[in-house]
């Protein structure tokens, strides 16, 4: 609020000000008052009113100022009235006890969502495991079948792999549900400890083993023996069993195909790469590859891309506090690569070269 925005605000009452002055000077004349007196009394009008003004202009300018000083240096401009006290003037109570009344409605109904969401999150994530019962009891069966037609050579054999290959991908989106429905709150979820990465791999490469060995996939691990990572196991296990089907997704469809996982050490970051030799990403989509449901020109050409995986890893590598990048020349190769930074309350990260 500057002087000139008050004065237009202000114009109705400015006129009846100099109206009533008018009026006064006019009276004064004519009961015929002496002019020493009549210009005493207008003096002191128009000093009183123009001390009024300024009185309030003060005032107004000083309440509004701090509202919008606050405002802006807020990152939850909604707590701006904790900030500053109630004012004096009418105009000003009148307009803090609306926001105060707005602010208190909008944090009710925030609660209301909160609490409907963590009820709405909490059933997912039960519903999940329900369901992840029968898929695990399906894929044993046809794990059985598969190794009970083998023996026999029956035709059957080609059926069952397809149907359990179906299964293991129901059970890749279950996951995905579920590692989704934590990310807005995975710091409350994880667990970061000292953990092995030769441990994470080995349990991812068992978890993928059958899929790894259906796409014909040369899973080369470097480099990884006494690497220890500030993480949580489970979360980075998910992170690079995501990476690894990511790789298996977009291979090509003629050649050798491998996907190599290895580490390497820099400073105070060390970090985990898994690389391969697929139809790579063009130099387009490299920066979009992590956005939500984005899938890229590469998708167009794979039904079974959601866009979805790789938006879920770049989440939980912020919760985390790790860095992840990628790196790509299309029609040859693709690199993902993790930093995760030593931290000094667990000790040094080591690593050894194989």
């Amino acid at each position: 609020m500057n002087p000139k925005s008050y004065i237009c605000d202000k114009k109705t009452d400015i006129f009846l000000s100099i109206f009533l002055v008018l009026v006064t000077v006019w009276l004064l004349v004519i009961f015929k008052v002496n002019s020493a007196v009549t210009i005493l009394i207008i003096g002191l009008m128009i000093v009183v009113e123009i001390i009024r003004f300024i009185l309030d202009y003060r005032r107004r300018v000083a309440f509004y100022l701090s509202l919008l000083t606050n405002v802006e240096r807020l990152d939850q401009a909604y707590l701006v009235l904790e900030t500053m006290e109630r004012p004096e003037f009418l105009e000003g109570r009148l307009l803090y006890d609306i926001l105060y009344n707005i602010n208190k409605s909008m944090v009710e109904n925030v609660n209301s969502y909160s609490i409907k969401n963590k009820d709405f999150r909490e059933y997912i994530e039960l519903w999940i495991h329900e369901v992840k019962l029968p898929l695990s009891s399906i894929s044993l069966k046809l794990h059985n079948l598969i190794d009970a037609e083998s023996k026999r050579n029956s035709a059957n054999i080609e059926l069952y792999k397809k149907l359990q290959s179906e299964v293991r991908r129901i059970e890749s989106f279950v996951d995905q549900v579920l590692y989704y429905s934590r990310s807005e709150n995975a710091e409350k979820d994880y667990h970061i400890t000292e953990t092995e990465l030769s441990k994470i791999i080995h349990d991812v490469a068992m978890d993928n083993r059958e899929t790894i060995q259906e796409n014909g996939i040369d899973l080369r691990i470097e480099h990884i023996e006494n690497v220890v990572l500030n993480t949580d196991q489970k979360w980075f296990s998910f992170i690079i069993g995501q990476l690894i089907s990511n790789s298996i997704k977009y291979k090509k469809d003629v050649g050798e195909s491998y996907v190599r996982i290895y580490a390497d050490t820099e400073g105070y970051i060390t970090k985990i790469s898994v690389e391969d030799n697929g139809i790579g990403i063009p130099e387009s989509d490299r920066k979009r590859v992590f956005e939500k449901s984005f899938t890229g020109a590469n998708g167009i050409g794979h039904a079974k891309s959601t866009g979805m995986g790789l938006y879920i890893v770049k989440t939980l590598c912020d919760k985390l506090g790790h860095r992840i990048y990628v790196e790509s020349e299309f029609g040859e190769w693709t690199r993902f690569t993790i930093e995760v930074k030593k931290n000094d309350y667990f000790g040094v990260v080591n690593i050894t070269n194989l």
